[in-house]
């Protein structure tokens, strides 16, 4: 059973990363002045019993643009740039590192007052650009305290969502996790009202040395945001499919299936 598993494993995260040198260029954007790290515990099944996972996220804060991924994300990327797709990459796989659950990247304010979210969706890298004005905010007069810093209380509907967040504006930037920004100071924890998807403040740092912000130019399928979620529902609802073409036996097929009928509770349950 446990090599099953870990066969499934290694060949979903093969086929979702291959990180090769002629798979894309690395383009640098700009010094990150703060990161900031936060927990990401999110429901994935509406259905009971529920199962709640966890991975910690990554907020790269610069002068004039910012980037969101998952910390796995982050590593596996970095430790893998430099491995060939062969044996290197096996050999790293063997380790088992943290696999990420996703690979998507939000970009904000790249280019200029827009959203640029990249993700790959076997077997494509999809690209689709938003307007960073997504939120309509109401502000309460609520606060409180997180980790020493002082917070105000803030709501608004989105994705056919209502969410709760908790901003500082004693650190000046206007950004959060995921897509979330707008509100006059960092977004440090934020959730929505049935706490499907919770984000909580974990720290922010300056970088020990310059650190920069880069930006994966991948050969995209340029798409909308609608076409996006399309791409990927389908993608779930075949995983079993596709795990057999990719020559695993029927114990992760019958996994793959277990999951693709677990995802049914995404962050955006109104993709318009």
């Amino acid at each position: 059973m446990q090599k099953t598993l870990f066969f499934f494993v290694l060949l979903i995260t093969v086929s979702l990363q291959s990180f090769t040198p002629s798979d894309y260029n690395v383009k640098e954007l700009e010094p990150a002045e703060f990161i900031v790290t936060y927990s990401l515990s999110y429901q994935q099944d509406s259905l009971p019993p529920h199962f709640t996972r966890q991975e910690d996220q990554l907020l790269f804060i610069g002068k004039h643009v910012s980037m969101y991924l998952s910390r796995n994300a982050y590593n596996f990327e970095k430790n893998t740039r430099n491995l060939n797709l062969g044996a290197e990459l096996q050999e790293y796989l063997y380790t088992r590192p943290a696999i990420p659950h996703n690979l998507i990247r939000i970009y904000k304010n790249l280019p200029k007052g827009k959203l640029t979210f990249t993700d790959y969706v076997s077997p494509n890298n999809f690209k689709f650009e938003e307007t960073l004005n997504l939120f309509d905010w109401e502000l309460s007069g609520d606060t409180a305290t997180i980790h020493g810093y002082k917070v105000q209380k803030a709501a608004c509907d989105f994705g056919g969502r209502s969410w709760v967040a908790w901003f500082c504006p004693e650190i000046p930037y206007s950004d959060g996790p995921y897509k979330f920004n707008g509100l006059p100071g960092l977004i440090l924890n934020v959730h929505d009202t049935r706490n499907h998807y919770v984000f909580e403040f974990l720290s922010i740092e300056k970088p020990k040395e310059e650190l920069m912000i880069e930006y994966l130019e991948r050969d995209f399928v340029e798409t909308t945001k609608q076409n996006y979620f399309k791409a990927l529902d389908a993608f779930n609802a075949n995983l079993a499919t596709w795990v057999k073409d990719g020559g695993a036996g029927s114990e992760a097929q019958q996994n793959a299936a277990r999951i693709s009928k677990k995802r049914n509770n995404p962050i955006e349950l109104i993709r318009k």
